[in-house]
């Protein structure tokens, strides 16, 4: 490649990288999105696996990484969201980059645009989880082990460590890049194979060690990562007796997060493959085949038969579909390159459209979701207009908040007694159902660790609007009005009388019922 080249496909990747950064800057989140969030917020101020701080299996490089930018922010969630807004611009670059080994320029460019326009990554690269990250790191592993396998042996050293850094970020990823990572070294030779190999151990010995040492040791790790999984995988995995019930859950969910992730770069790589069928094209390039198997197989496999969790899981081979999407455009265009041009900003359009426009539940109710801009809003208006209204209107030492998202009442509002009420999730057997409380309760206002005010009495406060439908004195509940719409439930609780919860309801009993407050 002559010096032309090389600058031209800088400008092109400096163009991807601004492009990505300034469509992600008016949208990023101001409140933790997700329960995990909360867990990497408390991990940055005390690492403590037992405490799920952060989950299992300990992601302690993306923790460091979080140390490390905070001294900037200052702000856990600041920090984590401008993390996942950089990267994702950043693995738009190195998808440019991927692309151009794999294909060509113009699969590269249109592969890092579908991935730029992904509702999906878009919504990811908003929010305060690792998963953009994460895709960063696999693109440029994949990138470069890519060229190792092509004879270029000076990325070798380099893939090695960014696979072995992605397992320090999340471990699950390294496990799912060994298949891959064997085949693409299968010729570099013993010698630069076993320095590889020495390499990646050191760097991993780097973050598992302190990991170990932070968890008590390795026998202490393993039981906190079992016990962790043990909540999830009883329903899911087939290996824990989940049968039929969990593939299809782990499939379906597979399946959904997958075709939005992809968007409409589906379309052409779907419209390819029917015209090489029709065509007779059987040709292929094995070689080039079977990385992409080994690339995205055992993700797969893992997601289908053990466990399917949120969408962002999709991020480790989603690339690779987006490669296939631009690739089949290429191939669709021939030589034309207006048709190119105007049918990938068609595409684009549409999926920018999808993400900005489209609305959280586009069905109504509440079934069907999508995570958009519209998705984004509401999650920040849903815990900023609650833990508003309880700040400014409900006085700590008389307010007891009782909530299935317990885990941001508990980072936010630390002042305020916590009444952790669980319900079982979506896509469990349990979903909608009360999952009881972590412990049952029938206690007065002093038992609950209030202090009552000056006309004796206290507020049980209901965060989770759907929380309502498990309450025995829905005719004593009021109603503090949010910013945005609707309300905030709570009870008043005079001294005399018992709160009780945890047994898949909640009520007052005895006495008479409290004045609403303010009256």
């Amino acid at each position: 490649m002559d010096r032309f080249d090389r600058r031209q496909d800088a400008w092109m990747a400096g163009g991807l990288f601004v492009l990505t950064l300034f469509s992600r800057i008016p949208f990023r989140t101001k409140i933790l999105y997700h329960w995990d969030s909360v867990n990497f917020a408390y991990a940055m101020r005390e690492f403590s696996m037992a405490k799920e701080q952060p989950q299992a299996p300990g992601y302690i490089v993306y923790v460091w990484l979080c140390r490390l930018v905070d001294v900037l922010f200052h702000d856990a969630q600041a920090t984590m969201v401008w993390i996942s807004v950089v990267a994702s611009a950043l693995a738009v670059v190195t998808l440019f980059y991927l692309g151009r080994s794999l294909f060509d320029r113009r699969v590269g460019l249109i592969a890092a645009l579908f991935l730029v326009a992904s509702p999906l990554f878009w919504f990811y690269g908003e929010i305060a989880l690792p998963h953009s990250l994460d895709t960063l790191l696999v693109i440029l592993g994949v990138w470069w082990l890519y060229e190792t396998m092509q004879g270029r042996h000076r990325y070798l050293y380099p893939a090695i460590a960014v696979a072995a850094l992605a397992g320090g970020v999340r471990q699950q990823t390294l496990v799912f890049l060994v298949p891959l990572l064997l085949f693409a070294l299968r010729k570099v030779g013993w010698k630069r194979f076993l320095i590889a190999g020495a390499l990646g151990a050191a760097i991993c010995l780097v973050w598992f060690v302190p990991l170990m040492a932070l968890s008590g040791g390795l026998k202490a790790y393993l039981e906190v990562t079992a016990r962790f999984t043990e909540r999830f995988y009883a329903t899911t995995s087939v290996l824990k007796g989940a049968g039929w019930w969990g593939v299809r859950r782990n499939l379906l969910k597979l399946t959904m997060y997958t075709l939005f992730g992809w968007g409409v770069a589906l379309l052409p790589a779907m419209a390819c493959l029917a015209v090489k069928v029709w065509r007779r094209e059987w040709s292929f390039d094995r070689e080039k085949a079977a990385f992409f198997v080994l690339w995205m197989a055992p993700t797969l496999i893992f997601y289908v038969l053990i466990h399917m969790g949120q969408q962002g899981l999709v991020f480790v081979f989603l690339p690779a579909l987006l490669l296939w999407g631009a690739a089949g455009l290429v191939y669709l265009s021939g030589s034309q390159p207006r048709r190119l041009t105007v049918i990938a900003c068609v595409l684009l359009a549409i999926n920018v459209a999808l993400f900005c426009l489209v609305p959280e539940y586009p069905l109504g109710g509440d079934r069907f979701r999508l995570l958009t801009r519209d998705a984004l809003i509401n999650a920040d208006h849903y815990y900023m207009d609650r833990i508003d209204a309880i700040k400014s209107k409900l006085a700590p030492g008389s307010t007891a908040i009782l909530a299935s998202n317990w885990h941001h009442v508990q980072y936010y509002l630390p002042e305020y007694v916590l009444l952790p009420f669980d319900v079982g999730s979506k896509w469990e057997k349990n979903e909608g159902d009360p999952a009881g409380a972590l412990r049952q309760v029938s206690a007065t206002p002093t038992g609950l660790g209030l202090q009552p005010d000056d006309r004796g009495q206290v507020v049980i406060a209901i965060f989770d609007p759907y929380l309502m439908a498990f309450s025995e004195t829905v005719s004593s509940m009021h109603e503090l009005p949010l910013k945005h719409g609707g309300g905030l439930g709570y009870l008043t609780l005079m001294e005399e009388q018992f709160f009780h919860y945890g047994s898949g309801s909640f009520g007052i009993s005895s006495g008479t019922p409290g004045m609403p407050v303010g009256q």
